[in-house]
């Protein structure tokens, strides 16, 4: 293995400096400091390489991303810049024109942009773009679709209308479907979606990895599904999983953990871990599923609990998970659920210990800012979801509502963990996006609370040091220190010299996973 020392270098530290210099043989870091201690050990290497300034960074962690999911999502119909019907029905002859397939599958659409409720009126909204075939598009936030009549036939759901409410199947003025589908009723069409082969999910996963590659991004936390591990067990096999995953299975497979484990075992666990258990709490504000403690605007309901809260069993699986010493991952966005997640784990013998976290804590009351901290809860957030939650929030919450979105500095400043992710595919997996609108608050539609801005190197902690962390993993990767792997990046631009409003702009010029070069500006 060859062995490499790293000079005239910007070394990012979590502490609060810069280093000049780095070592790495073969898979490790083994040294970190000044150029004038690297001068002294300087013969113990292979090779000498002047990086002339160049700002260096652990290699980036997503923290929350869904990885076959949204790998297998790139290659279906992108409705993220649709915003009007118009351009919707183009989009879709476009696509439908270049391949052949059962069923049109989208994703990204702004749902309530492109059909208002005002425009919901009489029939099914899916069926004006007169396709022949089941369509399938999600929200943004993956919390409600729109489906034409084909859709309903073919998966049954016409036979199940009376098993859903209002709220979970949209109606039009005349009590029909108007397409509109949310939670429990897009699990069902979910369900009925047809499977794409495992060739097409590896592929598809391993040339995401690439691109995972060419934003600096080593390690990721992914929320996995039973039939996602066959792909990371095939890719593993193919030597393609040139990346760590921090798995996180549904609460709902803890009695099938031993199966799990029996069909990863083989895998590399540097490259795979199973860390604990997903849950979701509520919905999604977009679909207007989270839940708050007032009421949505020009609604009578607050948002939704997920049939695992209501039904009280998501309170003694908590308690079997804490007891096994797993980690738990909590999805909750509205106040009210992040109020009440914060009260269960609290509840709870080993959070702290165990690291238990909640998932996007969107919206988050003052009174429990202390709390985080207090019971050792990590915020894992998604900074990069303002791109549609600034619009939202004035469209969608209560004025008193609003000033409590994304209001992570908070709990940064009261030493509560916050780890940054993406939620990939319901937004881009960029890193660089997702820490200019941390430090900037700057949206489509504005600058949003600017009082909330998170500084540059906090945001650059909370996508590494942070997330390693948060997965119980901060022995061996997150900051470029000595003993820990080399996973490591090398920008081509300099964040701390760049505008803010630039910081998208940012290039990487190198990404090495386990001391070997992987992505090349180059």
């Amino acid at each position: 293995m060859s062995s490499l020392l790293f000079i005239n270098a910007k070394v990012w530290q979590p502490f609060g400096k810069f280093d000049e210099a780095f070592g790495v043989n073969g898979i490790k870091i083994d040294f970190a400091g000044s150029n004038v201690d690297a001068l002294s050990i300087r013969p113990k290497y292979e090779r000498v390489i002047d990086l002339g300034g160049k700002l260096v960074l652990p290699g980036l962690i997503d923290g929350h991303l869904h990885l076959v999911k949204g790998s297998i999502m790139r290659h279906k119909l992108d409705c993220s810049e649709i915003r009007t019907q118009d351009e919707l029905r183009n989009s879709i002859n476009a696509y439908s024109q270049n391949r052949v397939a059962e069923w049109i599958i989208g994703g990204n659409l702004d749902i309530n942009r492109v059909f208002p409720p005002s425009d919901r009126a009489g029939g099914n909204i899916a069926d004006r773009f007169n396709i022949e075939i089941p369509l399938y598009i999600t929200n943004y936030d993956y919390h409600s679709a729109i489906c034409n009549s084909k859709a309903f036939e073919v998966t049954g759901l016409n036979a199940k209308l009376r098993d859903y409410t209002g709220e979970e199947i949209d109606r039009s003025s005349d009590g029909s479907p108007s397409g509109l589908l949310r939670e429990k009723s897009l699990n069902y069409i979910i369900s009925r979606l047809p499977a794409p082969k495992l060739d097409e999910k590896v592929e598809a996963t391993k040339e995401f990895l690439r691109v995972l590659h060419s934003y600096g991004i080593t390690s990721v936390s992914d929320i996995t599904l039973k039939e996602d591990i066959e792909v990371y067990s095939e890719l593993y096999e193919r030597g393609g999983l040139n990346i760590r995953i921090n798995s996180y299975i549904p609460f709902t497979e803890f009695d099938n953990f031993e199966w799990f484990l029996e069909n990863t075992k083989h895998i590399d666990p540097d490259l795979f871990t199973i860390n604990g258990f997903k849950a979701y709490w509520d919905g999604a504000l977009g679909s207007e599923t989270a839940l708050y403690s007032k009421k949505y605007r020009n609604a009578e309901h607050c948002g939704y609990k997920t049939e695992l809260v209501s039904s009280g069993a998501i309170f003694e699986l908590a308690k079997r998970i804490d007891e096994a010493g797993k980690q738990m991952v909590i999805h909750a966005i509205g106040d009210k659920a992040v109020s009440e997640v914060l009260e269960l784990y609290g509840n709870l013998k080993n959070t702290k210990r165990l690291r238990h976290r909640i998932e996007h804590a969107q919206h988050i009351r003052p009174g429990d800012y202390p709390k985080f901290a207090q019971f050792g809860v990590i915020a894992s957030v998604q900074p990069l979801h303002l791109k549609y939650d600034a619009r939202a929030v004035s469209e969608k919450l209560p004025d008193e509502l609003i000033p409590l979105t994304h209001n992570y500095l908070h709990l940064i400043n009261s030493s509560a963990v916050v780890n940054f992710g993406t939620d990939f595919p319901i937004v881009e997996v960029d890193p660089f996006e997702n820490i200019r609108l941390a430090l900037t608050r700057n949206a489509e539609n504005g600058v949003f609370t600017t009082e909330l801005r998170i500084p540059l190197h906090e945001c650059i902690k909370c996508y590494t040091w942070s997330n390693a962390y948060s997965n119980s993993n901060d022995n061996a990767v997150g900051t470029i220190t000595k003993a820990k792997v080399a996973d490591f990046v090398i920008m081509e631009d300099d964040l701390f010299e760049m505008d803010d409003n630039d910081i998208n702009k940012a290039r990487v010029y190198k990404t090495y996973f386990n001391g070997k070069e992987v992505h090349s500006i180059s």
